[in-house]
């Protein structure tokens, strides 16, 4: 029987759900950061754990300043 890379019980397939090539329970896939669940169209990854595309995963791993506010402080008249 496959494991939950989570939890590490069994995933019966009632309650799998596949991504990152393995098989999860459905309350199982959580965000690596902010802890809301995901669905198998709606993370990324980033050295096999999950995370939310936005805001978490380019936050952390994203060109540097997104979601930080990063603004041109020039203003113009």
């Amino acid at each position: 029987m496959v494991k939950c890379p989570k939890c590490s019980k069994e995933v019966y397939f009632a309650e799998k759900v596949t991504a990152l090539n393995k098989d999860w329970h459905r309350t199982c896939l959580k965000c690596e950061k902010c802890n809301k669940t995901l669905t198998t169209g709606s993370l990324s990854q980033h050295d096999g754990k999950p995370y939310c595309t936005k805001p978490c995963h380019l936050s952390l791993f994203g060109p540097k300043g997104y979601g930080h506010g990063a603004v041109d402080s020039h203003k113009y008249t």
